[in-house]
């Protein structure tokens, strides 16, 4: 069989971490090949050497290229030698125009004046004109000259797939592609990678999400702590097995029962509306009315941009509200800030854990034990017995994969970050917890046991309130639905009510 690329018996190790113990992949000439694994199985260490940003040398194995061995030192290096890599994490330059994103690292693979004497001057012309081309035949909806800061998420995801496809790889890596997209960002994702595919491009493709590898992929390749477990042609996909080989142990239920006796309202928003923060005489929350009751899930759900975090932010305290009420337990309260908002019982999952969730030089018992010192501490002074007790105990429940809790978070997988800002927020001891995309960029196992946490803290009269752009997900864990569209409330459905169709009808409502 020959094989576009092959990674052969690499192995990889960090002090006291074995993260490749003798992996080995391969992929066709027009391919998707789907890698999957638990958060911490050795994915993105494996990623990072076929793309260089682990060098040749530190590790041991061969990675060979259309059969011949290849050595790159470096990201460059794989680029050149036919290696596309799209992160998954958004990394564009937020200042200038999408054809200059895609051309800045090497402005004279766009036409410039004079190649031959490679002049320092940019043919701007030259570069939209290549630019245009690029993403016509991608079939990526781009402007080029488009400032990039206007950009959605999803447009912004695209634009990184257009920069890695401006080198003509012959394997494109994509890791976590659709972990911020939209459905419908996800579907043009989806006819971009099977666009590669008739023109003979190999893809890696990376994700959590078994039904993205169920629909797009022709062969998957399944890692478990670091090792190679199995791999399945598409003729034999089984998604039981999928499940077990991923985590080690059958999954009964994907989305645990829950039997709990809904109890009193815990919160009451009314008439909530907070201002566009640029835009003048625009409010970006307009008259939201909700309630919230103890052991209850209230399943906020809408497209992305409906207005649901920013809500959610609002009442935290994160934006000013403009107008409206709050109750907590039959009381008006004035939140304003976080730290009122914590005294108050109520706290929040972000779902962007680099700007709101963790601290990245700090280790793991320190950012979970900093949400509450009072618990950990004797006096002014900080006990660390008590700090590594208390974070130990999150630690092993929400099962973070990392040597200790004195692991630095930075060096955690994406997957295990999130846990400890679930662990964060969990150690606050709330009565109401919002939870915003709270199984982003985690393994299927780790989401069920994020479902059995919050299911224990519903039997325990802790207010929920779930937001989650995956509809079966929301659908498995609410007890009722509140649907936005356009920044306000466009329907609410008990659970029997709550259907995909419904939900979706409602997501996609207009206001005059």
């Amino acid at each position: 069989m020959n094989y576009v690329l092959e990674a052969i018996e690499i192995t990889k190790r960090f002090p006291g971490v074995l993260a490749n113990d003798r992996i080995c992949l391969n992929v066709k000439a027009g391919e998707v090949l789907g890698l999957i694994g638990e958060n911490g199985a050795g994915k993105s260490t494996l990623l990072k050497v076929l793309n260089g940003i682990y060098p040749h040398g530190t590790y041991t194995g061969t990675l060979r290229l259309n059969g011949e061995e290849i050595r790159p030192m470096n990201p460059n290096d794989a680029m050149h030698l036919g290696i596309g890599y799209v992160p998954q994490e958004i990394n564009v330059l937020k200042y200038f125009s999408v054809a200059e994103n895609i051309y800045m690292s090497d402005l004279h693979l766009a036409r410039v004046k004079d190649r031959a004497s490679r002049s320092p001057f940019v043919d701007f012309k030259g570069m939209y004109a290549a630019t245009e081309k690029l993403l016509r035949d991608n079939h990526i909806q781009l402007d080029p000259r488009a400032d990039v800061r206007k950009l959605s998420i999803g447009q912004q995801q695209m634009l990184m797939i257009a920069r890695a496809l401006a080198t003509n790889p012959k394997v494109l890596i994509l890791d976590e592609p659709t972990t911020s997209l939209s459905s419908e960002d996800v579907d043009q994702l989806f006819r971009v990678v099977r666009k590669l595919k008739e023109r003979g491009t190999s893809i890696i493709f990376v994700t959590h999400k078994l039904a993205e590898i169920l629909e797009l992929t022709d062969r998957v390749t399944i890692l478990r702590d670091g090792r190679n477990i199995s791999t399945f042609e598409k003729a034999e996909y089984d998604t039981g097995r999928i499940i077990h080989d991923m985590i080690g142990r059958d999954l009964q239920h994907m989305y645990p029962p829950r039997n709990v006796k809904i109890g009193e309202e815990v919160l009451r928003v009314e008439h909530l509306t907070v201002a566009h923060p640029y835009i003048a005489n625009k409010n970006l929350i307009e008259d939201v009315s909700f309630t919230v009751h103890a052991g209850e899930v209230l399943g906020m759900a809408g497209l992305v941009g409906a207005g649901r975090s920013e809500v959610c932010m609002a009442i935290y305290g994160m934006a000013p509200i403009k107008s409206g009420k709050v109750f907590i337990n039959g009381r008006e309260v004035r939140l304003g800030t976080t730290e009122r908002a914590v005294k108050n019982g109520l706290n929040l999952v972000s779902e962007d854990r680099k700007i709101y969730g963790l601290n990245f030089v700090w280790d793991i018992k320190t950012n979970i034990g900093i949400s509450n010192l009072g618990e950990v501490s004797a006096g002014p002074f900080v006990s660390e017995g008590k700090l590594r007790e208390r974070a130990r105990r999150y630690f092993e429940s929400l099962r973070i994969k990392a040597p200790s809790i004195s692991t630095k978070v930075n060096t955690l997988s994406g997957g295990n970050q999130q846990k400890v800002v679930i662990a964060r927020s969990l150690n606050t001891q709330p009565r109401i917890i919002i939870l915003d995309e709270p199984t982003k960029g985690i393994d299927v196992g780790s989401k069920n046991d994020i479902y059995n946490i919050i299911n224990d803290m519903a039997a325990d009269g802790v207010a929920v309130i779930m937001i989650s752009s995956e509809l079966p997900e929301l659908m498995g864990m609410s007890d009722r639905y509140l649907v936005m569209a356009e920044g306000r409330v466009a329907g609410e459905l008990s659970g029997e009510e709550g259907n995909d169709a419904r939900i979706m009808e409602l997501a996609v409502s207009t206001f005059k």
